[in-house]
Parts: structure tokens; C-alpha cells; sequence
């Protein structure tokens, strides 16, 4: 699988690989589009590298850096599906942000990182549509994203929280959390996805809180865009997902 070398907090160098993680419409029951994830050589997850980034004031370089590769891993992906990119408020006003994007021919959009950002809201919804592309609000329920930033943001996609999605069955604090969030993007015009979707009766859950998208392990793994068509192919075979090339 394709490697590429990314800057640490301390400026050495690291070896990362993006990986691909389909997102399902569940209307239409077919992977619509991706999010581009990446994935470090020493076995850290990302909020850590992010997390050491932040504490050596580079973290807003890191994260041009992962969103540059994974524009260029995107080009091997199917033709007519979007993808997102992972970026806090600070790195989406970036001037470089254009340049970085001015190659993906394909629909993108920015998930905006849940924690919270001196940046402007108001100015990050109009740098993202002055790109061209979707703003997505990444797991909605933890951290800073919550109501108030939905409905400052005003979305395309509200992502809901996996953690939360899953307290939701049982919990009815949690549940009534969820319902302020939908609530939220419903009246935002958002569309809304479920994170962590693991098995067929989340699927249902999902549909039933009235989701629109979904992602999660029994929708796909994550994947390097080389492997993105047997593994596609499998999601058909096992729960009969379409995809884009089948």
C-alpha cells in the first residue's frame, strides 16, 4: 500500500497511510461517498499525533499535510463518489487550503473537528462555500459540537457522535441530548449521518431516528484506495450495500 512521509510535532518525519471509509446512503442503500482517514506507521492513533502536533504549535501543518495526501490518495477512487476531509476551524481558513483542494475533481467536504476553535464560525462556513465544497460538523454530541454550533455552521451533514448513538438505546439522557442535535440539523437543512453503525439493527436505528447517511464496521472498513473495490465488493455480498464499479 502507497505510504506517505508527514511531519511530526517534532518535525521528523513519519510514515502514514490514508485509508478510505465508505458512507452509505440509506434511502438509496448504496455507498455514496467516502471519508479519508489516516492511519501512522508507529501505531498512534491520529488524536495523538494531533493532540502532540497541537502542544508544538504545528498542528494546523499537520493537518494540511494529511489533507493534502489524502486528495492525492482520493484519485484512485470511484469517479462519482464525494469525499471528506478532517480539518479543525483554524486549518480550514488557512490561505494554503485552496491550493491543497484545487485538485480534487471530485464533490468534497470539510468535517469540522469537534474540539473547540478561537476561529470564527461565521467565517469558517463562508470559507468552505467560497471553496466549492460541503461543510460537515464530525461527531456531533462530544466535545464543543453541539447545538449552538450546528446551528451557527448551518451544515450540509451533521455527523452524529458514535459514542453517543450507541448511549442512546439505553440511556434517556442521552437520547434526549440526540434529539436537541437532530433537532438542530433538521432545522439547519443539514442532512444527517450516524457514526459507528456495527451491526443490521443499528442500521434500523438509524433509519428510525430519521438519518440520512451512515457509516460505521458493518458498512466498510477502513481501507488504502487500492483494496476500496474487493472491499466494496464484499459489503455487497454480505449485506447487499451498491457501489459505485459493481
Amino acid at each position: 500500500m502507497p505510504n506517505h512521509a508527514s511531519l511530526d510535532a517534532e518535525g521528523a518525519t513519519t510514515r502514514m497511510t490514508i485509508v478510505f471509509q465508505p458512507i452509505v446512503d440509506l434511502h438509496l442503500w448504496r455507498v455514496v461517498g467516502f471519508e479519508a482517514l489516516a492511519r501512522f506507521a508507529d501505531g498512534a492513533p491520529p488524536p495523538a499525533h494531533l493532540a502532540r502536533a497541537e502542544a508544538a504549535g504545528s498542528r494546523e501543518e499537520l493537518e494540511l499535510d494529511l489533507i493534502r495526501n489524502a486528495v492525492s490518495a482520493a484519485v484512485a477512487l470511484p469517479s462519482d463518489a464525494f469525499v471528506t476531509l478532517n480539518a479543525s476551524g483554524s486549518t480550514i481558513l488557512r490561505p494554503e487550503m485552496a491550493e491543497i483542494l484545487e485538485p480534487c475533481a471530485r464533490p468534497w467536504g470539510l468535517e469540522i473537528y469537534e474540539g473547540a476553535t478561537t476561529a470564527s464560525l461565521a467565517a469558517v462556513r463562508e470559507r468552505v462555500t467560497g471553496l466549492g465544497g460541503q461543510l460537515l460538523v464530525d461527531d456531533a454530541g462530544a466535545a464543543s459540537a453541539d447545538e449552538a454550533r450546528i446551528t451557527t455552521l448551518r451544515p450540509e451533514v451533521v455527523k452524529i457522535d458514535r459514542t453517543l448513538f450507541w448511549q442512546v438505546a439505553a440511556d434517556d439522557t442521552a437520547r434526549g441530548v440526540l434529539e436537541g442535535l437532530l433537532a438542530a440539523a433538521r432545522e439547519s437543512g443539514a442532512k444527517i449521518l450516524v457514526e459507528g453503525v456495527s451491526d443490521d439493527a443499528e442500521v434500523e436505528r438509524a433509519r428510525a431516528l430519521g438519518s440520512d447517511l451512515a457509516q460505521g464496521f458493518h458498512l466498510g472498513v477502513p481501507t488504502p484506495a487500492e483494496g476500496v473495490p474487493e472491499m466494496l465488493a464484499e459489503l455487497h455480498r454480505r449485506v447487499g450495500v451498491d457501489a459505485p464499479g459493481l
